[in-house]
Parts: structure tokens; C-alpha cells; sequence
């Protein structure tokens, strides 16, 4: 992925269809989230109303040429929202020896199923792919360049700022979610795993002595003992402390149990006596 953080004097505009301005709000958001350690302090960009069905979104202008591209992927396949959206990017290249200078249409194509390139159409109708890693690859094909007609259009910006330590902030609680919610994943795997092996040795060793597995008993102690301490983070949480309580109670009742069964055994079964000649 890209750095932000690069300053150029070009504008740069980013079309989204049927989105609402509160979603491009949100979209934009969480896509500043995701490189907030890149950002400069602070950030402007402007969003309008081109159509009943479309918004144009100003970027701030220390975005740069690369990072944009990223931009118009993101929102296309913005992250923990259930639809995609319509994007188009517009722009004047400031990077990249290839696009330099070149009035540019940036765009997802529809057919490509990795959605992570963009595609790119210069004003002498060029077509590139960019890809995640960096490359720029001309293509082919018969695309048309297109361009962003709104300099004639009666259209009011609503500016919108951006304040890093704010998004450092919010990056630092969407970490903290995400690894809570790894943990919590964790924790019900191997939870579940626990309580249908250590009920199973339990009953193998009261109900079938023929089967008891010494190594299963011992396997499952091992179990609860490493997670307990490799995975510490699960006891931040008071349900899953309980939950673990309750683990490490019923494996000591099978230790007990075990232990009882073969006191008992030794006492209804003692070792035979040898008579002394």
C-alpha cells in the first residue's frame, strides 16, 4: 500500500454512485484510518452533490498519484460495508514516468475478479493496470479516456477536516476490537474442544476401565495449562474468566476421580498373598 503524506498542487476528484454522503463520510473515514500513521496533522478534503445519484469527493491535495489509486479501490470495496460501490477517479499525473503530466480517468473494471488493481486511461487513451505491489503495466485495449465535467455545474462543497491525532485514536480502538475479537475466536474453539474432551475422559475413566487413556487425562491438563498461559488476554474478559473456571474445575474433578477409582480398584482387588514355605 501506499504513504500519505506527500504534498503536489494538482486537484483530484473521486466520483461514487448511489452512496449516501453519510456512507462516502464513513468510507473516507475508515480509508484515513488504515494510513493514519502516514497522514500529515491535518487534512481537508470537500464533498458535493453532482446528481440525485452521485457525489464528488475533493481530495486533499497532499494525497499523491499512487495513494489515490488506492483511494479509488477502497471505495469501491470499502471494508465491513455490505455493498460496492460505483467509483471513478480524475486527476492530472504527478507520478509515475509513464502517466507524468497526463490528464488521467482511474477506474475499477467490473471483469477484474482480484479487486485489488485499478485501471487507468490517459487523455491519448492509454490503458494501464496498477496493481498492490507498485507495477504499472500497459494493456491493450480499446478504452476511452474520460473526463470530469463539473466546472460548469452550480454545485456547493461541504468541506470536511481531518485531525491525525483523532484518527490515531480510532485506530488504536479498531486495533483493540480486532484483536479482542481474535481472542474471542480463539476462545470459543478452543473452549468447545475442551469441554467435549475433558466430559469424554471423565467417562472413560469412571465407565470404561477397559479403555481409561492415562495420556488423554494428562493431554487435556497439558491443553488448559498452555492456554491459560500462552493466551492471558481471554481472563480481560469476566464470561470467559467464569467459562475458565469452570474448564479447570471439571479437569481437577477427573484427576480426582482417576485417582479415586484407583484407590478403589487397589481396595476390591489387593495383591495376591505368596505363602512362605
Amino acid at each position: 500500500m501506499g504513504e500519505f503524506g506527500h504534498q503536489n498542487e494538482i486537484d483530484k476528484y473521486i466520483t461514487i454512485k448511489d452512496c449516501t454522503k453519510e456512507e462516502l463520510k464513513t468510507i473516507l473515514n475508515d480509508c484515513l484510518v488504515m494510513y493514519v500513521n502516514k497522514l500529515k496533522s491535518k487534512l481537508i478534503f470537500e464533498i458535493a452533490v453532482i446528481n440525485p445519484n452521485m457525489l464528488v469527493l475533493k481530495v486533499d491535495e497532499s494525497i499523491d498519484d499512487t495513494e489515490f489509486f488506492f483511494m479509488v479501490n477502497y471505495f469501491a470495496y470499502p471494508i465491513d460495508f455490505n455493498k460496492k460501490f460505483e467509483v471513478d477517479g480524475y486527476a492530472t499525473a504527478t507520478k509515475h514516468k509513464k502517466l507524468l503530466n497526463k490528464n488521467i480517468y482511474v477506474f475499477n473494471n467490473e471483469q477484474d475478479n482480484e479487486c485489488d488493481n485499478v485501471w487507468i486511461t490517459t487523455e491519448n487513451n492509454e490503458t494501464y493496470i496498477f496493481d498492490f505491489g507498485g507495477k504499472l503495466k500497459k494493456i491493450d485495449i480499446g478504452n476511452k479516456y474520460k473526463a470530469l465535467n463539473i466546472d460548469n455545474l452550480s454545485i456547493t462543497y461541504e468541506q470536511i477536516n481531518f485531525n491525525k491525532k483523532e484518527l490515531l485514536e480510532e485506530a488504536k480502538g479498531k486495533e483493540k476490537e480486532r484483536n479482542e475479537r481474535s481472542v474471542e475466536k480463539r476462545f470459543k474453539i478452543i473452549s468447545t474442544v475442551l469441554f467435549v474432551l475433558i466430559p469424554l475422559a471423565f467417562l472413560i475413566n469412571n465407565y470404561f476401565p477397559y479403555l481409561r487413556d492415562e495420556e488423554l487425562k494428562y493431554f487435556c491438563a497439558a491443553i488448559v495449562v498452555l492456554w491459560f498461559t500462552l493466551d492471558y488476554k481471554i481472563f480481560n474478559n469476566t464470561k470467559r474468566t467464569l467459562i475458565c473456571v469452570l474448564l479447570a474445575s471439571l479437569n481437577i474433578a477427573i484427576e480426582i476421580n482417576a485417582q479415586t477409582i484407583s484407590i478403589t480398584t487397589f481396595a476390591t482387588n489387593p495383591l495376591p498373598v505368596t505363602k512362605e514355605l
